[in-house]
């Protein structure tokens, strides 16, 4: 019983750790998702658009900025326990987030003024994409340093603070908000929630590009090399069948994919919440060569999650006439929602039940094998979407996407494995290291003369 108290103390202190991490990516998501249903009532087409497009280009930047920093920076982190240490580590991947969330602010900002030609909206979109790389570096350190509830209470202040300016606006302006004053309160509620984290953190905030520094980051310069090239390759296999299908049958057709896709979206929050728990646990397993540990959190949770998505997609059959009738209704007669809907769970089941084998490769710095999983998924999602599209119905393409996926899967969970036998084995000879074994007498005498 002894033996187990380890474990259970280990298991607490996930599920407490992801609690508060799901609480904050809950808190932020509804946030979201009431915005913008009260922005498609409140703003004009023309308003809601740029409204979209500026998160989607802020939903990009966040993705390159960890891919450059936020990710190696929850790795490399996470594997320290002296704290001089993790604040030099802190500095170094701090000021480079600084310098590319303003590099990314100005590349969306000079990208948008010259599609709409407005300067200030361009400007308060490139504000909120840059605001919001760097608040998601700060709440990716603040989990590696293992402060769950500060990260929380820094999407809490977000989420408080954008409500409180925004419910403002409709007040001052008798409920038509211009969409620049909407992304200028978004900026602001992302500037709180850097200051509420940073002002509670307990640690000095430096920026430095001193050669140190730098030289501190060129060090690493190939696992961001490859790193960035997973999440190019990764954000193609996501969107390009997507792009695939609407250019072949265009946006109508489409239409019923993506609304069959979009139940699954809750998972795939949930998901990220326990991302941002395990990523660190599993760079300071492999470091410290607690095998066991990082064998138990790779299995029990991938089968926590695998019980979690079947219980999902059960409870969504369960609830089909009613999600037919009110959601559906008459909109997608033509397409065969329930065959939609059933492959995009099965791709929803693929995509989540990688994401921890993929973050165990991430924490033992394998970002190339990542890149090659994602590259190989693309490129088979991409030919068997076109060639379904070609062959068969619009609703059969999501088998497509089920496919990338596939192969995505099976190689994260075969280099994860891997990475699993390679700690075992440095374990193991650590331990004999320790304890070396007797050494028989027969070793050790010579072969003649002996009586």
């Amino acid at each position: 019983m002894e033996a187990l108290k380890p474990v259970h103390r280990q298991a607490f202190v996930l599920g407490r750790n992801y609690l508060l991490s799901l609480g904050g990516e809950t808190l932020q998501s509804g946030f979201h998702f009431i915005l913008n249903l009260v922005l498609i009532w409140a703003l004009t087409a023309y308003e809601y658009g740029i409204f979209a497009i500026v998160l989607i280009l802020g939903g990009i930047s966040l993705t390159y900025g960890n891919a450059l920093v936020s990710v190696p920076a929850a790795v490399y982190i996470s594997k320290l326990k002296s704290p001089g240490a993790i604040n030099f580590q802190d500095v170094v991947f701090a000021s480079f987030a600084v310098a590319i969330s303003a590099a990314l602010a100005a590349i969306v900002a000079v990208g948008l003024w010259l599609t709409i030609g407005h300067p200030a909206e361009a400007t308060a979109g490139g504000a909120l994409a840059g605001l919001w790389t760097l608040r998601n570096h700060v709440r990716v350190t603040l989990f590696a340093r293992r402060a769950m509830f500060l990260a929380t209470l820094s999407d809490l202040s977000y989420s408080a603070s954008g409500v409180t300016v925004i419910a403002a606006l409709f007040w001052l302006q008798s409920g038509t908000p211009h969409v620049t004053a909407v992304l200028t309160a978004l900026t602001a509620a992302n500037a709180i929630a850097i200051m509420v984290a940073l002002a509670n953190r307990g640690a000095p905030i430096r920026i430095s590009f001193r050669r140190s520094v730098r030289n501190r980051y060129r060090a690493i310069w190939m696992d961001i090399v490859w790193s960035v090239i997973g999440v190019t390759t990764w954000t193609i296999q996501g969107q390009a069948p997507m792009f695939i299908v609407a250019a072949i049958v265009g946006p109508a057709a489409y239409a019923p994919i993506a609304a069959g896709m979009v139940l699954f979206n809750p998972p795939r929050t949930a998901l990220g919440a326990f991302i941002n728990v395990v990523r660190p646990e599993f760079a300071a397993g492999l470091m410290h060569g607690r095998h066991r540990q990082v064998k138990l959190t790779l299995f029990s949770s991938s089968a926590v999650i695998t019980i979690c998505c079947l219980a999902f997609g059960a409870a969504i059959w369960l609830c089909w006439d009613a999600l037919n009738a009110y959601i559906y209704g008459d909109k997608f007669i033509d397409a065969s929602m329930p065959l939609i809907v059933t492959l995009a769970g099965l791709s929803a089941l693929i995509y989540l039940t990688y994401h921890v084998p993929l973050s165990l490769v991430q924490a033992a710095h394998r970002f190339k094998t990542v890149a090659i999983a994602t590259t190989l998924g693309g490129m088979v999602g991409l030919t068997a979407v076109v060639i379904l599209l070609l062959f068969s119905t619009v609703s059969w393409s999501l088998a497509g996407f089920a496919a990338g996926e596939a192969v995505c899967w099976t190689y994260l969970w075969i280099a994860a494995l891997r990475v699993l036998g390679n700690v075992a084995a440095s374990t193991q000879v650590a331990s004999a290291s320790e304890h070396p074994e007797p050494v028989a007498i027969h070793h050790v005498l010579p072969a003649r003369g002996v009586k």
